[in-house]
């Protein structure tokens, strides 16, 4: 029996249906058509009222800045209190609660009943930390959490490989840069931590996935070298990229590039994920830091690394709707829609927000400092490109805009269709 996370419509216009996860998912409430359950009618509900992020045997909630706030166990998530000002209210936002087997969901006329239910026979690797808790480790911590205590030069070392140093860090992992003993060649060792106890099918499948995506083979993707896993953690061997990332290359720059200096950098990734939407593969989290530069040419890394740990469930019950998910200004608004169904023209907008960033140095939505960012990605609109540079050829903005529109349908189908546009326009 699978671990499965089930919400029963329990009172209300809806009462009656059901929903069944038995894989890691998410579920949108509110009034708007694209969420997975919408009233319309019932204007205690929010346009998109909260998600559920389903991991079973684990699932949380997140109220998305709603008017009125949502109920677990009539505890009061999110919304405004009598005695609160509109100010104070903006400045929570985020409330998140984690779900058990038995709580009740509240919203306006609707109640919602979770059940949950694990399987136990089935054997977990236990991550030992608790999520978000990877970014308080210093890198000491880090390898001593995952490779136990032996230490060389006072930094822990993977068989093989003599670790130098740090050179990155997010919400699943860390990046360091390090030696191959037998050969001397610099690469970079991506470490990830499950943020969740990891099921052995989790592993077994996350490794699968990772090895049909290292068979992508362009020169403008990061070639994975070696793989390996210990505990609950993964650690992937790349090359190492001498120029970093683009967005190092704007920090070089003093700040957002010039058309003649990224487009070149933007066709080669465009070029990499061209090849692997192709081949049939999404990558689901472009962004700058993700497109390295080595030797001159920009080059996509971390392919699959997202898709295949959230969706094996390693990246835990809040990769969405915790803190660990940061800030989504790459994402497009139908990855937080539809979890699973993410396609090319998901990746159409991710590349194109990336382009969007680095010649303006700003996101294509404005962020408010008190407003939750999911709530800016599905309810707010798009800011044209030219808003931001008013000196960018009005046909190159045309191309970028379209990329970044909110409406999948309308963007470039995949990155092949986007280079095709944006080449013609160079060449015109």
């Amino acid at each position: 029996m699978a671990a499965k996370v089930k919400l029963t419509i329990t009172e209300g216009p809806a009462a009656g249906r059901k929903f069944e996860f038995s894989s890691h998912d998410s579920f949108v409430f509110g009034r708007m058509p694209e969420c997975h359950v919408k009233f319309p009618d019932d204007h205690a509900v929010s346009r998109h009222h909260f998600i559920l992020e389903a991991c079973p045997p684990k699932a949380s909630l997140r109220d998305l800045g709603s008017l009125n706030g949502t109920f677990v166990n009539s505890v009061k998530w999110g919304g405004r209190d009598d005695d609160e000002t509109p100010e104070q209210a903006a400045r929570r936002i985020y409330p998140i609660v984690d779900l058990v087997d038995g709580d009740e969901i509240k919203v306006g006329k609707t109640r919602i009943a979770v059940a949950v239910e694990d399987d136990p026979s089935e054997e977990r690797v236990s991550a030992g930390i608790e999520p978000g808790a990877l970014s308080e480790l210093s890198p000491e911590e880090l390898f001593a959490f995952v490779f136990g205590d032996a230490k060389t030069a006072g930094l822990l070392q993977i068989p093989g490989y003599r670790i130098e140093k740090e050179i990155g860090r997010g919400g699943f992992g860390a990046v360091y840069r390090a030696r191959r003993v037998s050969d001397g060649a610099a690469v970079a060792i991506k470490v990830m931590l499950s943020h969740a106890a990891a099921s052995q099918n989790a592993i077994l499948q996350f490794k699968r996935e990772m090895e049909v995506h290292s068979q992508l083979n362009h020169p403008n993707i990061v070639p994975y070298l070696e793989r390996g896993s210990h505990e609950g953690a993964f650690f992937f061997v790349m090359k190492l990229c001498d120029g970093g990332s683009l967005f190092d290359l704007m920090n070089r720059n003093g700040g957002p590039l010039s058309v003649t200096q990224l487009m070149p950098h933007a066709l080669e990734a465009l070029e990499g994920l061209a090849h692997a939407h192709a081949k049939g593969f999404v990558h689901r989290d472009i962004k700058p830091g993700n497109i390295l530069i080595h030797q001159g040419k920009a080059m996509i890394a971390d392919f699959g690394l997202a898709k295949s740990f959230h969706l094996t469930g390693l990246s835990g019950p809040r990769s969405l709707t915790g803190d660990t998910a940061g800030t989504p200004v790459f994402m497009p608004p139908e990855q937080i829609m539809n979890f699973k169904q993410v396609k090319p023209t998901s990746d159409v907008f991710s590349v194109g927000a990336t382009i969007y960033f680095a010649l303006t140095g700003a996101f294509p939505f404005d962020f408010p400092p008190k407003r939750d960012p999911m709530d800016v990605v599905l309810n707010d609109a798009v800011v044209p490109i030219r808003k931001r540079l008013a000196g960018i050829p009005e046909p190159l903005a045309t191309k970028i805009d379209r990329s970044v529109t909110k409406s999948a349908g309308s963007r470039f189908k995949d990155a092949g269709e986007f280079l095709d546009a944006i080449r013609r326009e160079i060449r015109s």
